[in-house]
């Protein structure tokens, strides 16, 4: 991260203007999902939650000066599909809502912010406070649920942000909810230029942060799903190897551009 791109005047009025708009998306889409609701049937509200997800995502990365370098296909969904992948931002909910869509399992915390939390629980966001017992089996019982109706539910298993390209080793209670399910599980890796990882800051200050950039370049590399299948620790052991690879795939993209 470099000194001309964040700070200086430019960089200020980069990061209010950026802010401003960021504040009037969230809120545009709130409204807008409160009118839909209103006006739609019942059993068109998934699709249209859909649909102001990915809007929503894809107008915030646009925001930030997001630039996202690509490989490999989301295949189209036939069934339930739990998506990993590696954490090291909060643009990675973007980003993965932009490139291959459902609903987030989050920190537990979330659910309270202005806003932002009101926006994740319309989206029908599965919270979990991992340092309670009862809310992570309360969590897996949520995610289960989902994938048992034919669902798409993304999880961080890493279990917290942090910097780098090494990926830390999968925690294995998510995959517990796919036990026994047809259940197929999307590997995805992420990259970051060095700095913009959101690690040992507030919320706040990372997005400050994140907006006073020109630009972010992100490398974004999606694996082949393979099956939910044997206990939950050999799934979660052989999604993070996956998903380690994919990480300096995508390392590799973001550094060309």
């Amino acid at each position: 991260m470099t000194r001309e791109a964040t700070s200086g005047p430019r960089a200020v009025l980069r990061e209010g203007a950026r802010l401003a708009t960021f504040a009037g998306i969230l809120t545009g889409t709130t409204a807008l999902w409160e009118a839909d609701r209103r006006r739609l049937p019942p059993e068109r509200h998934e699709a249209r939650k859909e649909e102001l997800r990915h809007m929503t995502s894809r107008g915030i990365l646009k925001t930030f000066g997001v630039q996202l370098h690509r490989e490999g296909a989301v295949p189209p969904r036939t069934g339930a599909r739990l998506v990993v992948a590696n954490h090291r931002a909060a643009l990675d909910i973007g980003v993965l809502l932009a490139e291959v869509g459902g609903t987030f399992l989050s920190r537990a915390d979330l659910a309270e912010w202005p806003v932002v939390g009101r926006l994740a629980r319309e989206a029908d966001t599965i919270f979990v406070d991992r340092e309670d017992r009862s809310s992570g089996a309360s969590a897996i019982r949520a995610m289960r649920r989902r994938l048992r109706e034919g669902g798409s539910v993304m999880i961080f298993p890493e279990g917290a942000t942090f910097v780098g390209d090494e990926v830390r080793s999968f925690q294995p209670g998510a995959f517990i909810a796919a036990r026994g399910l047809p259940v197929e599980i999307l590997p995805v890796g992420l990259a970051y230029p060095p700095g913009t990882e959101y690690v040992g800051v507030s919320f706040v200050e990372h997005v400050r942060q994140l907006a006073r950039r020109r630009r972010t370049d992100v490398g974004v590399v999606v694996g082949e799903p393979f099956a939910a299948e044997g206990r939950p620790a050999e799934i979660a052991a052989h999604a993070h190897r996956v998903v380690q690879t994919l990480t300096s795939r995508a390392r590799a993209l973001s550094s060309r551009s």
